[in-house]
């Protein structure tokens, strides 16, 4: 190309299109693709889990809800079994932001009266019903049952020192049967997301969680000094 015609309107024009070229964006580590794909497919089996239930979550339809082929899921996840105990891992870390959440925007004693409430605005979610598709199906499985009783002590024994930390920042002495309690409530409030589930009863819902936060003040009397 000759000096005059690079001195031409065009090809300085052009010239300088090619200078200003956006440059290709840099490839993202391994690492952070990893975990947004394993994000991306624990999600599609709890949107599997809270639709369809265990049975019908198969391999192929978790694939299908992410958009990936199987080989790609896979790859992330050998089995279902597999799968499943890190939807349970996902979802206890994703409900622990969410306490977090509701301890930062309340005082203490206020928390734990209103803890019933709170768990269940957690535990109700789909997530939460997707756990409990996993634990009932446990039972007929049993590699997936003995793996999951593993995880469930580990977390359980973090929820029960979290609890305890709870009640000793309101300024009360967690009681002897603390951790008994700690489990009632669980269990009570995941019975009541799976009644809701099947009977639609919001209201006696409702009613059930009152009966459990009164529960609480008598367990602990004094937190009516603190609210």
């Amino acid at each position: 190309m000759s000096a005059a015609t690079l001195s031409t309107p065009a090809a300085q024009a052009s010239l300088a299109a090619m200078s200003t070229k956006t440059p290709k964006p840099a490839r993202r580590p391994q690492a952070e693709r990893t975990a947004e794909m394993r994000a991306r497919l624990i999600q599609a089996a709890i949107t599997c889990l809270f639709r369809t239930g265990y049975t019908s979550t198969t391999v192929s339809a978790v694939a299908d809800e992410a958009g990936v082929s199987r080989g790609a899921m896979t790859h992330h996840f050998k089995a279902k079994t597999d799968l499943m105990l890190a939807v349970v891992q996902s979802v206890f870390e994703s409900d622990s932001d969410a306490y977090n959440q509701t301890i930062r925007e309340m005082a203490p004693a206020v928390w734990l009266e209103r803890l019933p409430q709170t768990m269940w605005g957690v535990m109700s979610k789909p997530s939460g019903i997707a756990v409990m598709e996993i634990m009932l199906a446990s039972r007929s499985d049993p590699e997936l049952g003995e793996q999951l009783r593993a995880l469930q002590k580990a977390i359980d024994e973090r929820a029960h020192l979290w609890s305890a930390e709870r009640i000793r920042a309101a300024g009360l002495t967690p009681v002897p049967q603390s951790e008994a309690i700690h489990e009632l409530y669980v269990a009570a409030v995941r019975g009541l997301a799976l009644e809701a589930v099947f009977m639609n009863n919001t209201d006696g819902v409702q009613r059930s969680l009152q009966v459990l936060s009164d529960l609480m003040r008598r367990i602990y009397p004094d937190i009516e000094d603190k609210l």
